[in-house]
């Protein structure tokens, strides 16, 4: 391997105008996406190219230096401390302030693990250990987009010390960087179906796309002059292809990273493979506006996601188009503010030799914004009281839906195998014979539990419990997320043909699913079991949690009350039930309206009447037990 950079490549060291405006192609990618989806569906992929020009302009750096015999590693960390580290504590600092303001207890403990991970760059791992069916809507976490900030800075833990290391042995640069990223990328294509979230959020399942920037950034440091003339038309035609598809084509509904971030990475790696003199390159990605938004997308990039997830707190989670846009207009002048006040006088006076010891101080301050992080998680509950007490009992609510749905003990995870069932999820026989009750389904079923144990001191019953996360119980239905299911539905089946129930409870939250499957489900049943079978419908699902669309109502009434009710804004809202209703009719077997139970031409209940005012539903479609034991009630009749 040669071991000189060439002045003259137009990969080489001279600051490169038109990646300046890849990062702003990138960045508003992502800033449309967050802002609107409709705007740009796969606007997301723009973390894609930051990515790849991250691997670019880094693995160029530690060439240069290493080829110069200048490369300490002391300076390279130094470096990206002062580099990244301001925008950061500010940031972080403004989101753990605002919190403070307006979010509540358990939302602001959850913000407070989400500063320390992004002060320490762990968002990443704590969003992927976050990540699950009762993880709080991404929407609503301010801090959600440091994730892609973790994977970067892990890469920059492991990737100088892998690149000079090999370099040091005299190890081929470009076989070692080439095979990491064919390794990364295998591991991403084996984990996307599987484990999408770890898929999305871990390093390992990353690194490929940071890894052929630096393939690329070692290429360069081996041509002299141009690359061919055909390579640099790319960027002119086919290039534009993959960033519109990228942009425009790519959703939420395709496995990712996987095969489809071939695309996005793909026009970030020919684009700078084309050089600045290519006409895209020169005349478009060149240009001073775009250059000016590549200079701020790092703030930019920061600042907009917490300002549009704190709307959509406050709002209830639509702030409007007028309100959307004026963010994203703010977002861009806060990010102009930071790069000019913030980073631009600090990067100076460190290049400049006059702040020697910055890059301890920003060490510190981001050790200052980690603490207070981790003290508002640990002592959220201990906080002063901010509210009324009729509002203040509100927003302390917590509820335990793992002890109160037996989660991995009757509640079956996807890890867990269809004889994860406990002998506890089925009543044992008693003298007297009481009849047996099977609750079948997903958490919707499983939310059902504690107000079936209640009931059994008014109407003894037995009853036994097979629910799944995300398993509605219909047979032969696969859910793409949750390949167990079919294994445990057809577990279930087996497990009634055995028990000989009196009552079949099949409940599920509907409308996610479909109803194709019903039919032969009930089917099955009636060859296994004489037992009635009843149908619940479905529950109202909120647009968030139903804790923080109480505390917006009660704001909006200056806490002088907390509504027991709140209007259904869906106006088809009960077409799962009339599907429902009449599938049941069509089978012969019974139907309950769980709005029937819950809701009235004034709204759908979600705090009890009386003293205790318990709220019905935990977040935005599960009930409390409290809630359980209203719907059961109303449930009691059909189950004697």
């Amino acid at each position: 391997m040669k071991r000189r950079v060439t002045p003259r490549s137009h990969l080489g060291t001279a600051y490169r105008a038109d990646v300046d405006g890849m990062r702003a192609v990138a960045v508003a990618g992502v800033v449309a996406f967050h802002a609107n989806p409709a705007l740009a569906p796969g606007g997301f992929s723009g973390v894609d190219i930051f990515f790849v020009i991250s691997g670019f302009l880094i693995s160029r750096l530690i060439i240069q230096g290493l080829e110069s015999g200048r490369f300490r590693f002391r300076d390279f960390y130094a470096r990206r401390l002062v580099r990244l580290v301001p925008a950061l504590t500010v940031v972080l600092a403004g989101c753990w302030a605002f919190g403070w303001l307006t979010l509540l207890p358990a939302e602001y403990a959850q913000l407070g693990t989400h500063v320390a991970g992004g002060a320490g760059f762990l968002d990443n791992l704590v969003f992927w250990n976050e990540s699950g069916y009762f993880d709080s809507d991404a929407a609503t976490k301010p801090l959600l987009h440091l994730w892609s900030l973790g994977v970067e800075e892990q890469f920059y833990l492991v990737w100088p010390p892998l690149v000079a290391l090999a370099w040091w042995r005299r190890v081929p640069l470009l076989g070692v960087m080439f095979g990491v990223a064919v390794v990364s990328f295998a591991v991403n294509i084996a984990t996307v179906h599987s484990h999408p979230a770890a898929a999305f959020y871990l390093p390992a399942t990353r690194l490929w796309e940071l890894s052929l920037g630096g393939v690329l950034a070692c290429l360069s440091t081996q041509r002299r002059g141009q690359l061919p003339h055909w390579l640099q038309w790319t960027s002119n035609a086919g290039t534009v292809g993959l960033l519109a598809a990228s942009l425009a084509w790519l959703d939420g509904t395709r496995p990712y990273p996987g095969w489809w971030a071939l695309l996005p990475v793909a026009w970030a790696i020919l684009t700078i493979a084309a050089g600045p003199d290519a006409w895209v390159n020169r005349v478009i990605l060149s240009h001073p506006l775009l250059t000016f938004f590549g200079a701020i997308s790092y703030p930019l990039y920061l600042w907009h996601w917490p300002l549009l997830t704190f709307a959509r707190v406050i709002t209830s989670g639509d702030p409007g188009g007028t309100l959307t846009a004026a963010l994203v207009a703010a977002s861009v002048l806060l990010a102009w503010l930071t790069y000019r006040l913030v980073e631009q006088p600090l990067q100076s006076a460190y290049r400049s030799g006059r702040a020697r010891w910055l890059p301890v101080h920003l060490a510190a301050s981001l050790a200052v914004v980690a603490i207070a992080g981790l003290s508002v998680r640990v002592w959220s509950r201990e906080l002063p009281p901010r509210f009324p007490s009729s509002v203040q009992a509100l927003v302390d609510f917590q509820f335990d839906y793992a002890s109160a749905y037996r989660e991995r003990r009757c509640y079956l995870m996807p890890d867990q195998p269809r004889t994860a069932f406990a002998p506890e999820c089925v009543d044992a026989q008693t003298a007297t014979g009481e009849p047996l009750v099977v609750l079948w389904g997903d958490s919707h079923a499983a939310h059902l539990y504690p107000g079936l144990r209640q009931l059994q001191h008014e109407a003894p019953f037995r009853l036994a419990q097979f629910t799944g996360s995300a398993c509605p119980p219909l047979l032969a239905f696969d859910v793409p997320a949750q390949p167990f299911c079919r294994d445990v539905n057809d577990g279930v089946i087996a497990r009634i043909a055995s028990l000989h129930p009196q009552v079949v409870l099949l409940a599920a939250r509907w409308d996610v699913y479909g109803y194709s499957h019903l039919d032969e489900t009930v089917g099955a049943l009636r060859q296994v079991t004489t037992a009635r079978i009843v149908l619940l419908g479905q529950l109202p699902n909120w647009p968030e949690r139903v804790p923080r669309l109480l505390f917006n109502e009660a704001r909006r009434h200056r806490f002088t009350e907390v509504p027991h009710r709140l209007p259904f804004l869906d106006g088809d809202y009960d077409r799962a039930d009339r599907v429902l209703r009449e599938r049941a009719m069509r089978l012969g077997v019974e139907f309950v309206s769980a709005y029937g139970i819950l809701c009235n031409p004034s709204g759908c209940l979600v705090r009890l009447d009386g003293d205790s005012g318990a709220l019905t539903t935990w977040d935005d479609h599960h009930l409390t037990s409290a809630g359980s034991a209203f719907v059961v009630r109303a449930l009691a009749p059909r189950l004697r």
